[in-house]
């Protein structure tokens, strides 16, 4: 029987050796000590509006970097408290059946209930990541909160109208319609104005979203019941507009806005002033047309028909 040299079995046991090492390491996850960093922080701003008298809001962005989906997201940040205590961010909208893609970026708000930061100091913050391929990433990076700034001179978002009373017409307040045009050349993934009259209403703008951006040059609308609230046509009340752009792009700014009457069609305004019977009878005929006050344009058009032996 031929025996082997000692050099040709040790060759064979290191090439043995080194498979194995091969083979374990590519079945462990991603070492936290990994120079790569697939997270990426967008931002981390606050304090958002509405103001919460038991701590600061603040947002943080994060964004995909890597070439393999993430599915489970958290980031601490550890901020200054009176009891050291840190606040996690979840991120409940990145999981395994809806995984946050390559170069997407996603966001988490959270009230830092007993924190607080200043703007120039920066804090720990550690992204914690699992990819799909079950690579695991822990790092922490020191980041400031930087202010929502409503100074900038661009403004993505055009407020067109602000109308109210609007239908429904309902006891408990007035229904207001916010009409909002994108002006910028980039979409708008996320949208929200805020009104404040004796206390804070939010339009949501549901139909914006990152799978449904608003286009540029295009408009979209919010109704809301203001319950509760009140308001004068002749007084300017603040409105805060939140925008998201599709590049991670943020605005934050507050204007100025009256809010007006919905103008009358003509019909409806001579069934009103009853000076052309035709036009006012098409008025009130018209009223039927129209959802929820259908029902009461039955006695207008009765009031306007027999009122044609007065004119």
């Amino acid at each position: 029987m031929l025996r082997r040299p000692a050099c040709v079995i040790a060759t064979s046991i290191l090439l043995t050796a080194t498979l194995l090492a091969v083979t374990v390491s590519s079945c462990h996850p991603v070492s936290a000590s990994q120079n790569q960093e697939p997270i990426e922080i967008v931002s981390v701003l606050g304090p958002l509006r509405p103001i919460n008298w038991g701590g600061p809001r603040v947002e943080i962005t994060l964004k995909n970097l890597g070439v393999e989906p993430v599915i489970s997201l958290t980031a601490t940040l550890e901020p200054a408290t009176a009891f050291d205590t840190s606040f996690d961010f979840t991120f409940d909208d990145v999981s395994p059946s809806n995984p946050l893609q390559p170069n997407t970026s996603t966001s988490d708000t959270l009230t830092l209930i007993g924190g607080g930061f200043s703007s120039d100091v920066s804090y720990p913050l550690t992204i914690n990541a699992t990819l799909q391929n079950g690579g695991k990433f822990v790092y922490t990076k020191l980041v400031q909160i930087v202010p929502v700034s409503t100074s900038q001179n661009w403004e993505p978002i055009e407020i067109v109208s602000v109308l109210g009373p609007v239908p429904p017409f309902t006891p408990g307040g007035p229904g207001v319609e916010i009409t909002l045009k994108n002006v910028s050349v980039e979409p708008v993934i996320s949208l929200t104005a805020t009104l404040e009259l004796s206390e804070s209403f939010d339009f949501t703008f549901d139909d914006v979203s990152p799978s449904n951006p608003l286009q540029p040059n295009a408009s979209t609308s919010d109704t809301l019941t203001l319950i509760g609230g009140g308001f004068s046509s002749d007084v300017s009340y603040p409105l805060t507009i939140n925008a998201t752009l599709r590049n991670g792009a943020k605005f934050i700014y507050t204007k100025l806005v009256q809010i007006i009457e919905p103008p009358l069609n003509i019909g409806g305004i001579f069934a009103i002033r009853s000076q052309i019977w035709g036009l006012a009878l098409v008025g009130a005929i018209c009223a039927l047309f129209q959802p929820h006050v259908a029902v009461l344009a039955i006695l207008p058009i009765i009031f306007v028909y027999l009122s044609k032996s007065d004119l």
